[in-house]
């Protein structure tokens, strides 16, 4: 549990440097935002088709890379700071040092081996085709044909709590823009 909160801490620290570090302008604005929209298009896709323990997830996205939902994270932390702008490339570059360095590490030793555990061969195969981070253009072979599922996004996965935090904080860097505008021209 204290490791979550000093997670969340961290996370709580990073946002809000990225916003006072920020000196967005029309075009950071408009470019992180694309990546932000994808990064979050993803996540939405990947938590409508997510079923955690019930069985191995290959529809979706999930047919075409193992780990939606950290690509989207990327994205999103990328986006996020070119919207920022000004000297945001710091968190920028700590973000990705941590991402690749303790995030994707951690997350690989403890799910990977959770994912082996449970669902053995099939997992080692799945493992063995879908790359974690880069998309392949051809489905798995053996994925699932599933719809993406409003209860899973909602209720399994809670996927609206992180959706709003990425619209508000979208929002946050629009109003900081906004306000420089409304300044300069005062």
């Amino acid at each position: 549990m204290r490791k979550k909160l000093l997670r969340a801490l961290a996370l709580l620290v990073g946002i809000l440097l990225v916003l006072v570090l920020a000196r967005p302008n029309a075009c950071s604005l408009v470019m992180g935002s694309i990546l932000v929209f994808f990064g979050e298009v993803i996540r939405v896709w990947a938590s409508g088709h997510l079923m955690r323990t019930q069985e191995l997830t290959t529809s979706g996205p999930y047919a075409y890379l193992r780990d939606p939902l950290y690509l989207g994270r990327l994205l999103l932390l990328i986006g996020f700071c070119i919207m920022a702008w000004g000297d945001a490339w710091i968190v920028l570059i700590i973000g990705l040092g941590v991402f690749f360095f303790n995030y994707m590490p951690r997350k690989y030793r403890n799910e990977m081996t959770r994912l082996e555990h449970l669902y053995g061969d099939e997992y080692r195969q799945y493992a063995a085709y879908a790359r974690s981070l880069l998309p392949r253009l051809k489905r798995y072979p053996k994925a699932r044909l599933r719809n993406w599922s409003s209860d899973l996004f909602w209720k399994e996965n809670r996927e609206q709590y992180f959706l709003s935090g990425v619209v508000i904080l979208a929002l946050a860097l629009v109003v900081l823009y906004l306000t420089d505008c409304i300044l300069i021209f005062a």
